[in-house]
C-alpha cells in the first residue's frame, strides 16, 4: 500500500513537471492570437463543441455525490431508531 501511494505521488510530481515544461515552451507564447475572447464565444463553444463532454462530466459528478452520500450514512441501530421514532424490541 505504501508503494502504491509513493508511486502515485511520484507520478503526480512528474506530471506536474511535464505540464509546467509544456506550458513554458516558446512555441506556446510565440505568436499572439488575432482575436480577443468574448463571453458569447465561450458560451457558444461550451454549448456546441463541449456539450457532450460537459454532460459526461456532470454524470460523473452526480455519481460521485450519490456515492459520497451513501458512504456517510450512519445505519447503527440507535441512530435508525432515533430517526424513525421506533422502540427497540
Amino acid at each position: 500500500m505504501k508503494f502504491t501511494s509513493l508511486f502515485t505521488r511520484l507520478g503526480l510530481l512528474a506530471l506536474g513537471f511535464i505540464l509546467v515544461a509544456a506550458v513554458n515552451e516558446d512555441s506556446v507564447w510565440a505568436s499572439p492570437s488575432d482575436t480577443t475572447p468574448t463571453t458569447s464565444g465561450l458560451a457558444d463553444s461550451l454549448l456546441n463543441e463541449w456539450g457532450l463532454a460537459l454532460l459526461a462530466l456532470g454524470l460523473l459528478m452526480a455519481m460521485a455525490m450519490m456515492g459520497a452520500a451513501y458512504l456517510v450514512r450512519d445505519e447503527r441501530m440507535e441512530n435508525l431508531l432515533w430517526e424513525f421514532g421506533g422502540e427497540e424490541e
